[in-house]
């Protein structure tokens, strides 16, 4: 089921409806290549002044709740309607009290997608790309995944970072990709920036679909300190990667301070 948030959609779908939808779309016969987008709550506060960035969230085949944030605002926003503005307040309370308790529903996040795309891969032959990262961080992955997954088919590129801003290397690369002809490529450059890539040269890539992926092969191969599942069940795990990336402060206050503030300033459009 689509919903939005902030006039931007997110498919309210459970991580095995997600895997089975995608599993559907690349058991068919390539017609397009699809675009799968884990939109977490600062992906939101972005589009509101990016235009661009909007139109390639609104036109992805996918959009996952990539956090619980999101699905709390897709609740709070349903709850909220038809509210005043104090009836608005409680209803906030209410789903923050189901945020702490771990109730507020399934996310489907990047590094979880990525865990059982690239598992079910290997099962089913599927050819898999893996594009950008800092360093050798690529080629890590491969490797890692090599050692779950010994059957896996799979391709890396560090892209050299200048990809999207250097025109040879953005040729080179997506020449490289196109003779693999890979059923799924996982992107890792910046939030949005990944995005925005993708929906730029998907027209012209030979793939089955897409996902850019954040930080999740870092997180894949243990390099970032993951949060513990109590923190992640209860929303907190922002606040664990604050106190492990304290560089990441901007980013998140975004995400946990001016995502709910846009979110509730939302709701006070819609009068009792």
């Amino acid at each position: 089921m689509r919903s939005e948030v902030l006039g931007i959609p997110v498919d309210l779908l459970s991580r095995k409806e997600t895997i089975d939808t995608i599993n559907r779309w690349l058991k068919q016969p390539r017609k397009k290549p699809r675009l799968v987008v884990t939109a977490y709550s600062e992906f939101f506060v972005a589009a509101q002044n990016d235009n661009f960035f909007a139109d390639v969230i609104k036109k992805a085949d996918l959009v996952t709740p990539d956090g619980v944030s999101v699905l709390a605002a897709v609740k709070y926003l349903k709850k909220a309607k038809g509210k005043n503005v104090f009836g608005k307040v409680i209803e906030g309370v209410k789903v923050g009290r189901d945020i702490l308790a771990g109730t507020i529903g399934e996310t489907v996040t990047g590094v979880k997608l990525f865990e059982e795309l690239n598992a079910l891969a290997e099962k089913r032959g599927w050819k898999i790309f893996l594009l950008g990262g800092w360093g050798d961080v690529s080629s890590r992955t491969a490797t890692m995944l090599l050692k779950r997954f010994p059957k896996l088919r799979v391709m890396y590129d560090a892209g050299e970072n200048r990809v999207g801003t250097d025109r040879t290397t953005d040729d080179r690369v997506v020449k490289k990709i196109n003779s693999w002809k890979p059923d799924i490529l996982f992107v890792q450059y910046n939030p949005v920036k990944q995005e925005k890539w993708i929906a730029s040269r998907l027209p012209r890539l030979s793939v089955g679909m897409a996902m850019g992926v954040g930080g999740t092969f870092n997180e894949y191969l243990g390099d970032f300190k993951k949060s513990p599942v109590w923190m992640e069940r209860m929303g907190l795990k922002w606040l664990w990667r604050v106190m492990v990336e304290p560089k990441r402060l901007g980013r998140i206050m975004r995400a946990v301070i001016v995502f709910p503030w846009l979110v509730f300033r939302e709701s006070l459009k819609w009068k009792a």
